[in-house]
């Protein structure tokens, strides 16, 4: 008899040591909005994400992959790997029309997504996505999954994708929202448009949240959320890290809780992350890993100190040059939270000087503030302001390129005139068209010389203005050549450092400067570029 209990026994400790291995996880929602940053997560109304991390994990560090556009990063996030392996470096990828081969590919050319590996080993398992943008569904292998749908509409995409959750009850599903991003294109990015957008987002992944409730498999669900790219302006594409990091969001059964991860992370991690969650073998081709840091089931961090999400502090002044003093207002979402700030460049504290009222930026300042709450600190915002003296205003009568759009055009007149690298937020870019800039000083004052500070790299299809002309006026309305530059290189000549292009002439007052710098228009016969819009780059005005 004892022998019997002994083997029952066994037997039933077995089977509750298998039953407490096997993942509580039955079914993963991965999230996607496009076109949000890091920083703009931060600032933006999302009360229901906010919850998510407050129930899990999130990282506010996770990064791209180059280009900053959508389909490059889409398709890392689904595959586990970067444009290098499957091949996507455009949003003009297509199946047919591809200039990478993925490292690996199906028998229709396709590379191996989080999907392939889904239907691969789990045959039978239920997978959907539900997206707004179309190129994803020419991305995704059609055979790999269940349901793909594009349908048009934030709430449109919500509606068909709760549907189904409620009546299928998927393993993984992938829910798709554009609207962020084409708010930004439309409106601008970091403007009250854009943070309405994604706070409406955010009110349709509460309703998403809803139907997986309703269906009844909330416990056993795991939600990823993040985002492909951020913006500046009305565009992205660029190197800043506003484009380059994004939110990476993870909560549900088996995830640590209120924690702000350390970790770096990378587009590449989520399939594998998601692989991780359903105990599944990722494939070689894959180079991402998953996301241990937020696991549980991980010990190896379980000594580390995290620190709770705390939203950053938002400041009503952007890093600049200026004509006057600036007024900055601090502020942060979380109602709760304590802002601290210095002036002098170095992080602040809970020691530091707490912010109460506007503060007043005067040149030259380094406004550094962060948010405290419940004993956690946020991430810094650093805000660094230049004042420039002596201008009543400043105008261009062409704009520049938005790759090259310098530090404004108050940057034309901050003693900064830039170094070889073309690409510094020195200067600024003006591709096929003239430079004209006009200054008023506010009163007359005497004038000795005027000069500008411009590049000369050929090689990069930057030139010399073909004529530099100077011109005074104390109206404003009636103007006074003042002088002309010499810019008599040869196509030859070795181009590199900044040039100040100078005309000096006797004591003359002026109230208004005005400075013509005539692009050389193409690139000149011989260059590799000949007939091709040429470059003109103005780092500098110089007044003596």
């Amino acid at each position: 008899m004892k022998n019997i209990i002994t083997v029952f026994l066994l037997l039933a400790g077995i089977q509750a040591y298998c039953q407490s291995k096997q993942s509580v996880v039955q079914h993963v929602i991965l999230i996607g909005i496009d076109g949000v940053s890091a920083e703009a997560f931060q600032y933006a109304s999302t009360p229901f994400m906010d919850e998510l991390v407050a129930k899990g994990a999130v990282s506010l560090i996770t990064r791209g992959v180059m280009p900053t556009v959508s389909a490059p990063n889409w398709a890392t996030i689904l595959s586990g790997a970067g444009p290098e392996q499957h091949g996507v470096t455009s949003n003009n990828w297509k199946l047919t029309n591809k200039r990478i081969s993925p490292t690996v590919k199906d028998s229709e050319g396709y590379f191996t997504s989080i999907f392939t590996l889904i239907r691969k080993q789990k045959p039978f398992a239920n997978t959907c996505m539900f997206y707004d943008w179309d190129w994803l569904g020419t991305y995704i292998n059609k055979r790999t999954t269940d349901t793909m749908v594009y349908v048009k509409g934030t709430q449109a995409v919500t509606d068909a994708a709760s549907s189904y959750i409620i009546k299928n009850r998927p393993y993984f599903s992938f829910i798709y929202y554009g609207f962020p991003d084409e708010t930004g294109h439309e409106k601008g990015f970091n403007t009250p448009a854009y943070y309405e957008a994604i706070s409406e987002v955010d009110g349709e992944i509460r309703r998403l949240f809803d139907s997986v409730q309703y269906a009844g498999i909330l416990q056993n669900t795991v939600f990823i959320i993040t985002s492909d790219h951020g913006g500046l302006n009305f565009g992205h594409g660029g190197e800043s890290m506003t484009e380059l990091e994004v939110p990476w969001i993870i909560s549900g059964p088996g995830i640590r809780k209120n924690i702000v991860l350390q970790n770096p992370n990378n587009h590449d991690n989520t399939a594998p992350t998601i692989a991780s969650l359903f105990g599944l073998k990722t494939p070689v081709e894959w180079t991402g890993v998953p996301m241990d840091e937020a696991f549980q089931r991980n010990n190896i961090y379980s000594k580390r100190i995290y620190n709770s999400y705390v939203p950053k502090v938002k400041c009503s002044v952007s890093n600049g040059i200026y004509l006057t003093p600036q007024p900055a207002i601090l502020s942060c979402k979380l109602a709760n939270a304590e802002i601290h700030y210095t002036l002098d460049g170095s992080i602040p504290d809970i020691k530091s000087r707490k912010y109460q009222e506007p503060l007043l930026l005067a040149t030259p300042i380094t406004l550094t503030a962060v948010a405290i709450a419940n004993n956690s600190v946020s991430e810094p915002i650093v805000v660094r302001v230049n004042i420039v003296k002596g201008i009543s205003s400043i105008s261009l009568e062409t704009a520049p390129s938005s790759k090259y759009p310098g530090q404004g055009v108050v940057g034309l007149l901050d003693g900064d005139k830039g170094t070889e690298d073309f690409t510094g937020s020195a200067w600024m870019g003006f591709e096929g068209t003239d430079f004209e800039a006009t200054i008023d000083f506010g009163r007359k004052r005497n004038l000795t010389g005027i000069g500008i500070t411009v590049m000369y790299q050929p090689e990069n299809w930057i030139f010399l203005p073909s004529a530099v002309e100077f011109f005074t006026s104390t109206d404003g309305a009636e103007w006074q050549p003042a002088g002309t530059a010499d810019t008599g290189l040869t196509l030859g000549a070795i181009g590199g450092s900044p040039v100040t292009l100078l005309s000096t002439f006797p004591i003359t007052s002026a109230r208004f400067v005005r400075v013509k710098a005539i692009n050389t228009g193409v690139c000149p016969e011989g260059h590799p570029g000949a007939g091709k819009p040429a470059w003109l780059f103005v780092s500098e005005i110089v007044v003596n």
